[in-house]
């Protein structure tokens, strides 16, 4: 399967000043950096198992804390 549209939230600035740096665009900037922690195979050097556990919100109002 492949995946053609990834969203990662970067802010813009950040991407905007190192992409200056290096005098190239922003989109080549990303698609540089996705192609490297692709096929040197990254993600899990970079997220570990407890990053991807999420608490779900509670469902319910009388669940929720009140603030």
């Amino acid at each position: 399967m492949t995946i053609k549209n990834v969203v990662i939230p970067v802010e813009v600035e950040y991407l905007q000043s190192l992409a200056a740096e290096r005098g190239i665009s922003r989109t080549k900037l990303v698609r540089v950096v996705m192609q490297k922690v692709v096929e040197k195979k990254l993600i899990p050097e970079i997220i570990d198992d407890d990053d991807l556990i999420e608490t779900p919100a509670p469902r319910y109002r009388r669940f929720q804390d009140r603030a």
